[in-house]
């Protein structure tokens, strides 16, 4: 694409598109460089990735945490902003609308803790990290698996990315360890 076909948005700004117009929102945690759209004349909010992957309809949701940006503490800010226009629905990059937004956060919300709390366990627990990650993503799958029918789990676990989310919330984690000073321990070892 030409350079000058490419719009660089960094949140403030306002986009029509026909009739519509789209307020630009600065939304990290997953991504350093995300966006979210808002059209408040529809209380509709585009949120791309920082609201998950939920096929519509389904009650089920996964996080996306791929390396290298995820920071849950941004994330949550951003998610905060996200509800903080009482959105009638959102639109996810992956899979559709939600028509209850409000719910779909808070649990977004949980599962993100849950993940983080279960990537924090198992660097502690194990010593090599290409088992930890396939623990984690055996747990995860087996979580899917037993509230999803087989065709519905599979679709999931396949889309969900697991490998690369266990890295990015790895990462994070090591990340806040080494920050935290020289007395916390490091994550795991390779």
């Amino acid at each position: 694409m030409p350079p000058e076909n490419l719009r660089s948005l960094d949140g403030g700004e306002k986009l029509r598109i026909g009739e519509i117009e789209l307020e630009v929102f600065y939304t990290p945690g997953h991504a350093s460089h995300h966006v979210t759209f808002w059209d408040p004349a529809s209380g509709t909010a585009f949120v791309g990735d920082t609201a998950g992957i939920r096929v519509e309809g389904q009650s089920f949701l996964l996080p996306a945490t791929p390396p290298p940006d995820i920071e849950l503490e941004l994330w949550n800010r951003s998610l905060n902003l996200i509800a903080s226009w009482e959105p009638q629905r959102i639109f996810l990059t992956h899979f559709g609308y939600i028509e209850n937004p409000a719910e779909h956060i808070r649990l977004y919300r949980e599962q993100l803790r849950n993940w983080a709390s279960l990537t924090e366990e198992l660097l502690e627990s194990t010593e090599d990290l290409a088992v930890a990650e396939r623990r984690f993503i055996e747990i995860v799958s087996s979580e899917v698996r037993s509230v999803l029918p087989a065709k519905a789990a599979e679709h999931y676990i396949f889309n969900g990315g697991l490998g690369l989310s266990w890295r990015g919330l790895a990462r994070y984690i090591g990340k806040k360890s080494a920050g935290a000073g020289a007395s916390a321990k490091p994550p795991g070892k390779c």
